[in-house]
């Protein structure tokens, strides 16, 4: 399956790179011509070949990813969704409304059982995953500010604390067992 995925994403990748080099070669050629209009009588007819260019870039690019898309389902149909499949809108611009709930009723069963077998926020909370109760934005917030309490108060208390010849001489430490002071 690795191999499979591999394989798709090799295919994408490659796609993607040509999309992205024909649409840079065309945006510089646009440039060139910008650059020309600039400097010329015909500035007219030159910008709009600037934009006839970038109007391909654009669409060349499009293309491209689109074929890439088609490839990498073409190797792995389970992971990649079809072209067309409700992840762009009609107008060609991506759904960014962010349904994923499923919607065959392997899906759904799939996942009534996955939630199912969730952990409870209690048993989250006990092994450290959750901090504070369900809700509780500040939460995380809070345990990394008692962290750094901690942290600061255990440093001061390290940078106090006596050198090891001071409690040799006090006869904490035997004189074997002090580590040599540096």
């Amino acid at each position: 399956m690795s191999d499979l995925f591999n394989q798709a994403v090799n295919a994408a990748t490659s796609a993607a790179n040509t999309a992205v080099n024909t649409a840079t070669s065309l945006a510089n050629q646009a440039t060139t011509l910008a650059t020309n209009a600039a400097n010329s009588e015909t500035a007219a007819n030159v910008t709009a070949q600037a934009k006839t260019l970038g109007a391909q870039g654009v669409s060349a690019a499009g293309s491209l990813a689109g074929q890439a898309h088609a490839q990498a389902h073409a190797f792995a149909p389970g992971i990649v969704p079809a072209p067309g499949t409700g992840t762009t809108t009609a107008g060609g611009e991506v759904d960014t409304r962010g349904d994923l709930s499923p919607t065959d009723e392997v899906g759904k069963a799939k996942f009534e059982k996955l939630f199912e077998q969730r952990a409870a926020a209690d048993e989250l909370q006990e092994k450290g995953i959750l901090k504070g109760k369900p809700g509780d934005a500040l939460a995380g917030k809070k345990a990394e500010l008692q962290k750094a309490i901690t942290k600061d108060a255990l440093d001061k208390e390290i940078a106090q604390r006596p050198p090891p010849d001071e409690l040799v001489k006090k006869g904490i430490l035997q004189p074997g067992d002090a580590p040599l002071h540096q």
